[in-house]
């Protein structure tokens, strides 16, 4: 039988794959799951590269120079909240954690907050793996939301402003530094990184809840 490659544009993890059974685990009740069957890898190649957020991704964990794990929480939304990055540079193995908080915020904002510092942080122009539990952050640039936005200048298809539009500015210009592979994690799901960031990021926002009460 003639060699197939599976290309999914959307789904778990972003990639080329030479099975359909390694396809079907990234694509398999994945919502929005985008994927097609290619005889030849040039084909998946330029399929992949039709957009501009996912041109530059087909790579892996193992080929990346950083993995990042981000996400954000709000005791009340809005409220006193937090954000948390968890950094893993693949060259010396050092992981590395960075937070941050607003004493009144929302939710998504603290989700956008923490991948745009922890992007700030690496100075050098890298491949990064960001996995997030964030729909929103990460359709936002997998799903062409992004590219959506900018074409309406910045409204939403019902064209009502776009919120957190300073945030995603600022992380448009930090995706384009960088090659970023945004990859997609259930929360609360036993993932040892995302555990580690979620109760960082809620350890920061009851830190800015008391220094609010202290006021």
């Amino acid at each position: 039988m003639k060699q197939k490659f599976y290309a999914v544009k959307n789904g778990r993890n972003v990639g080329i794959y030479n099975s359909w059974a390694e396809c079907e685990k990234e694509v398999k009740d994945f919502k929005g799951a985008k994927y097609k069957s290619f005889s030849n890898e040039q084909d998946a190649l330029e399929w992949m590269k039709g957009d501009r957020y996912q041109k530059d991704k087909i790579f892996n964990e193992e080929e990346a120079d950083f993995i990042i794990y981000t996400d954000g929480s709000c005791l009340k939304n809005p409220g006193a909240g937090g954000w948390a990055a968890v950094i893993i540079d693949k060259k010396t193995g050092e992981t590395e954690e960075i937070t941050g908080g607003e004493n009144f915020t929302t939710n998504n904002r603290m989700e956008l907050a923490a991948a745009l510092f922890a992007l700030l942080h690496i100075k050098n122009n890298s491949k990064i793996v960001l996995i997030t539990d964030s729909a929103y952050l990460r359709g936002a640039f997998t799903e062409n939301w992004i590219k959506s936005w900018q074409k309406r200048k910045w409204k939403t298809s019902e064209y009502a402003e776009v919120k957190n539009r300073d945030l995603w500015e600022k992380l448009v210009s930090e995706v384009d530094r960088h090659k970023v592979n945004f990859q997609w994690v259930k929360g609360h799901a036993g993932n040892p990184q995302n555990e580690r960031c979620d109760f960082l990021a809620r350890t920061e926002a009851k830190k800015q809840k008391n220094m609010n009460e202290m006021q």
